[in-house]
């Protein structure tokens, strides 16, 4: 049987921000598989990559918020936390935010969940929370911002507003460094004929000076998580 990954995201679901913490230290990321499964009690399911420092926020303190987006939402938000890792950023200080009961919510939401996990389910790739609602807040009627908007039309603004935010983070390089760089993407190109290794699930491509094929087993995705398995010579 064959396997068509775009089949896959014909499955939309909405678009949220993930909160966390750490001690004193506060975590987040986006999520896309999010969904109620039983309302007595309120109960949902969380779906997130094993290797995400939220996740690993998530195992030890077995509570999370989540924030749900809207259509309007800044393509700054998407990027700022769901193409880098808080582990290296805090994420939430530049976003306005507020605490509630310990944990981080956006201030600019469509709803807010405050969730007690009450069972994990560990695969190879991700883990899924099932969670009861401790409280919950309806707060705006804008509409939702799906998975299938954001590939269909928000990706690019994302992408971009991602691309802006790494260029304000980089040193400026020398003449020579940047003839070096142009001498590697040269060499790069030529050996794998003009092709990448891209990411099935975000579409980060993968142009690094390692050989794909010469990464460990347990290289991931540094967008998204998965590991190798999932990437494509495009």
């Amino acid at each position: 049987m064959t396997m068509d990954y775009d089949a896959l995201y014909k499955l939309t679901h909405g678009l949220y921000v993930l909160g966390a913490r750490d001690g004193e230290k506060f975590a987040g990321s986006i999520v896309d598989a999010v969904m109620q499964v039983a309302n007595k009690p309120w109960v949902i399911a969380v779906s997130c990559t094993n290797s995400s420092y939220t996740k690993e926020c998530i195992t030890k303190d077995k509570e999370f918020s989540l924030s749900v987006l809207s259509k309007k939402v800044a393509p700054f938000v998407v990027a700022n936390f769901g193409f880098q890792s808080g582990r290296n950023v805090n994420k939430w200080e530049k976003v306005d935010y507020c605490v509630v009961d310990r944990l981080p919510y956006l201030k600019d939401n469509l709803a807010t969940l405050h969730c007690k996990v009450l069972q994990e389910v560990v695969f190879e790739s991700n883990t899924m929370f099932i969670a009861e609602v401790l409280s919950c807040a309806n707060n705006q009627d804008e509409e939702a911002l799906t998975y299938n908007d954001y590939r269909t039309y928000f990706k690019k603004d994302v992408l971009k507003s991602f691309e802006e935010m790494k260029k304000g983070g980089e040193t400026a390089m020398t003449d020579n460094e940047v003839k070096e760089k142009d001498v590697k993407e040269v060499q790069k190109s030529e050996k794998n004929d003009g092709k990448h290794w891209v990411c099935t699930v975000c579409e980060y491509v993968y142009d690094e000076d390692v050989p794909f094929e010469e990464l460990p087993d347990d290289w991931t995705c540094p967008v998204c998580g998965v590991d190798k398995s999932l990437f494509v010579l495009k």
